[in-house]
Order: structure tokens, then C-alpha cells, then sequence
């Protein structure tokens, strides 16, 4: 009769302390930057989340003949512009007017500038060359690019409107904003209609409206739930008893207060 390790392959095996064990090193380095209890470990929290990074990108060497290499590959390929575009979206903030945490005026057009390049070098990774995985496109930068672009176009156009509606003489900001969504929502329309580098404007069409479903049934989970929270508080506040009006504070207490008072305040009775 085989024995339980005899039913798991080595590949599995390997994956997982190639690739499973080191993902979940993120989370849990996350949760140790978090502990306050023990500054210890507090410390060690973000060189356990930078090893489990490298490791996951590594995966693809580590763990060639596993499948989940495909997400360490992708993660390896886009790492590059998505940290130009936070370090972007940083500097053109901080390096406009905010209250607090101010950068120099240089810091906001260098903020748009790299925003720029990270735009520019994921568009090219559709255009001139997709991440190729096992000498095919990788499976999954398909999904991610199409949700991506999606969700840049939607969080751009959104954060325009309310920091036009809500922001205090904010029209350029806004503007400005709304561009990067307006461009985003550009690019997405291109490429439904034009082919790229290895991938066909067909497969980008699928990979964008089921992206489109995915966003959707997100935002409709989100708001679901929001709104049964919503619900069971209102129902829970109606359940409860009316609150009936104290009676006011006879002579006795009020002097009671006032005495209270002036022993803990000081100051000279009134």
C-alpha cells in the first residue's frame, strides 16, 4: 500500500519550498512589521518580506519544471515599471502642495517623468517583446495587463472627479490625473483593435472583457457587502429599546457637582 509521501511528486515537493514557502514569507514579514511587542522581530519584518520576493522571482531558476514559476517570471518582468510608477505617483504627490512631508518643486515633473517611462516600458513589453515563459507568452501577463490597464483607467477618471469635486482650487491636479486614466483607457481601446508583438487583438478583446467581469463583479461584491453591513446595523438600532429621558438633578446634586468640580479644577466659586 503507498504511503502518503509516495503519493507526492518531487516536483511538488520542490515547489513547495521553492516557490509556496517563500510566498508566504511576504505575508508573514508584512505581519511582523506590524508586531509591537518585540522590536526584534519587528526588525526582521522587512528583510523577510524582501527574501520572500527574491525567491518567488527566482522561482522560474529554482523551479523551472513547475507551473507557478509563471507567476515568479511575471512578477520578475513588471517589478521594474511598477516600482518607476510608485515611485512616481510618490514624488508628483508629496512634490505638490501638500501640508505635511513636502518635496522639492523638482520632485513633481521628475514624479510625471518616471510615471511616463513605467507607462512607456509596459507598453512595449505588449508591443516590441511580451514576457515569454517556456518559449510561449506568459499565461498570465495577459490577464494582468488587461486588468491593469482597466483598473489604471477606472482609478484615474475616479480620483480626477473627486479631487475636482472635493479639492480646493484643484482643477490642474485633477487634470492631471485624469490624463493618465484617459491614456490608459487610449491604450486599452488600441489594443483591442491592433495586434502585438505575440499576442492578437482577438486575444486581447477576451482578455479584456473577462478582466472588465472580473473588475465588476468585484466592485458589486464590495458594494454587497457594504450595503448588508449596512443593513444588519439598521436593524440592529431599530431592535433596541427607546432611551427614556433622565430626570433632572435635584438641589442635592447639583451642589454635589459643583463641588466636584471646583476640587479638581480650582479656581475661586462662582
Amino acid at each position: 500500500m503507498p504511503t502518503g509521501m509516495a503519493l507526492v511528486e518531487p516536483q511538488q515537493i520542490e515547489a513547495l519550498l521553492w516557490f509556496w514557502l517563500p510566498l508566504a514569507l511576504v505575508p508573514l514579514g508584512f505581519w511582523m512589521l506590524l508586531l509591537r511587542s518585540s522590536e526584534t522581530v519587528r526588525k526582521m519584518g522587512m528583510p523577510t518580506v524582501f527574501f520572500g520576493f527574491i525567491m518567488v522571482m527566482a522561482s522560474q531558476w529554482t523551479v523551472p519544471d513547475s507551473d507557478s514559476s509563471a507567476s515568479g517570471h511575471l512578477l520578475l518582468v513588471v517589478i521594474g515599471p511598477i516600482l518607476m510608477l510608485g515611485i512616481g505617483s510618490f514624488m508628483a504627490i508629496f512634490g505638490g502642495p501638500v501640508p505635511v512631508g513636502r518635496l522639492p518643486s523638482v520632485a513633481r515633473p521628475a514624479g510625471y517623468i518616471s510615471i511616463t517611462l513605467g507607462l512607456a516600458w509596459l507598453v512595449a513589453l505588449h508591443l516590441v517583446q511580451s514576457p515569454l515563459w517556456r518559449g510561449e507568452v506568459n499565461p498570465y501577463w495577459m490577464v494582468w495587463w488587461a486588468v491593469f490597464l482597466l483598473a489604471l483607467c477606472l482609478v484615474g477618471t475616479s480620483l480626477a472627479q473627486v479631487v475636482y469635486l472635493f479639492g480646493d482650487e484643484r482643477g490642474r491636479t485633477a487634470a492631471n490625473v485624469g490624463i493618465f486614466g484617459l491614456i490608459s483607457g487610449g491604450f486599452l481601446l488600441a489594443m483591442m483593435f491592433n495586434d502585438g508583438a505575440q499576442i492578437s487583438a482577438l486575444q486581447m478583446r477576451s482578455q479584456i472583457w473577462l478582466a472588465t467581469a472580473d473588475l465588476l463583479g468585484t466592485i458589486a461584491g464590495i458594494l454587497s457587502a457594504v450595503l448588508a453591513f449596512a443593513i444588519v446595523i439598521t436593524l440592529y438600532e431599530r431592535s433596541l429599546t427607546a432611551i427614556e429621558p433622565t430626570a433632572q438633578l435635584s438641589e442635592a446634586e447639583k451642589q454635589r457637582v459643583s463641588e466636584i468640580i471646583f476640587d479638581n479644577l480650582g479656581g475661586e466659586e462662582q
